[in-house]
């Protein structure tokens, strides 16, 4: 089994997307916040993201958030059907969040309905564990 085909491979270099990155102010000491400005990777699923941040350890991609707006509960649950098609392991964290386990890597979804926002948050298991409340 291997990750899901999304736009930002965890472990990918820097220097893959280095030309549509702009620092980020880094949310943890250690690693390096930047945010997605090219044209091409702004989609989750059918899903338009209206911010992309790409968390690095060093060159190495850790952790990826996507915010997608505009989305209702219905959209929440579309998304989380993805995810669970290949999850070795589904955490229900509450009503309108969800943790999930797909190979070697842990995806989260939270809905805010006041914000009519989705945030989906993946990167390597014991980072998202570790920082969850801060990537928020």
């Amino acid at each position: 089994m291997k990750q899901l085909n999304l736009p930002f491979k965890i472990d990918k270099q820097y220097e893959n997307w280095e030309f549509e990155l702009d620092a980020l102010e880094d949310r943890l000491s250690g690693y390096h916040s930047y945010k997605y400005i090219g044209k091409l990777l702004n989609y989750f699923l059918n899903y338009i993201t209206y911010k992309t941040e790409l968390i690095f350890n060093g060159d190495y991609l850790t952790a990826v958030i996507l915010t997608i707006k505009k989305v209702n509960e219905n959209d929440l649950h579309i998304i989380n059907q993805f995810l669970v098609l290949d999850a070795s392991k589904q955490i229900e964290v509450d009503e309108y969040s969800t943790r999930f386990k797909v190979w070697r890597i842990m995806y989260y979804s939270n809905y805010n309905p006041k914000k009519k926002q989705i945030l989906v948050i993946y990167g390597k298991p014991r980072f998202i564990q570790k920082h969850l409340l801060l990537l928020q």
